[in-house]
């Protein structure tokens, strides 16, 4: 796969977005979050009033038929997200999430499992995801890895199919490990934007507050035509 980089100056050369370059954005955010991050313990015990009041009221309208969490983690999304979906697709860049949550939730037949490269949904067909959904990963992301991601979702999602994304409303800086939480380059119309390119509708978007940070984050809802 070579991506137009959609940064680039239309006037000079284009550089293009390799999967090497991909791999190396995607291993960069992702290879330090393993089990024992102690991020997974401090973040497990918010996430059902986050869930009642901020998620589940954006998510209004959802189909819960095939759910796929992005960068699933620990699963404590999975855990909110399970009792609705009648199949649930658990997806993250390190293995060790992966068997952590075979641990947690078992040989439920309504789960499968993923341990992804970090860019791409291969194991996914076209077409079957009803909910594409990513909450408090993606703020992480390399711009050229959301953009992969969003092109992926066109993939998978059913026509009327939507995505859920919480990513950074951030742009003070080009390096998530000094930014504040660690977020990565991004705003809310740079993510509309390359939502649009990539024939997703937007149906909604959100910026909030985040750890004292003002307008940190936010949230966009797509859907498939």
């Amino acid at each position: 796969m070579a991506l137009p980089d959609p940064d680039s100056s239309p006037d000079g050369p284009r550089a293009l977005v390799t999967r090497e370059r991909l791999d190396a954005a995607a291993r960069f955010a992702g290879d330090i979050w393993l089990p024992d991050h102690p991020y997974f313990d401090a973040a497990e015990p918010a996430i059902e009033a986050l869930w009642r009041d901020a998620i589940l009221p954006f998510l209004a309208g959802a189909d819960f038929t095939c759910v796929l969490d992005l960068a699933t983690g620990r699963g404590r999304n999975a855990r909110m997200l399970l009792p609705l979906s009648k199949r649930l697709i658990l997806v993250d860049i390190r293995p060790e999430n992966i068997a952590f949550c075979r641990d947690r939730f078992g040989d439920d037949p309504r789960i499968s499992y993923i341990a992804n490269n970090g860019y791409d949904l291969r194991e996914v067909a076209d077409g079957t995801v009803t909910l594409f959904y990513s909450f408090d990963a993606m703020v992480h992301f390399d711009s050229d890895v959301v953009r992969a991601y969003l092109a992926e979702a066109q993939r998978v999602l059913a026509p009327g199919g939507r995505a859920f994304l919480h990513h950074s409303n951030y742009t003070g800086g080009h390096d998530w490990r000094v930014a504040p939480h660690c977020r990565a380059f991004m705003s809310k119309d740079m993510f509309r934007h390359y939502a649009l390119k990539e024939g997703l509708e937007v149906l909604r978007q959100r910026v909030f507050d985040w750890g004292g940070e003002t307008e940190l984050d936010g949230f966009t809802l797509l859907r498939k035509a």
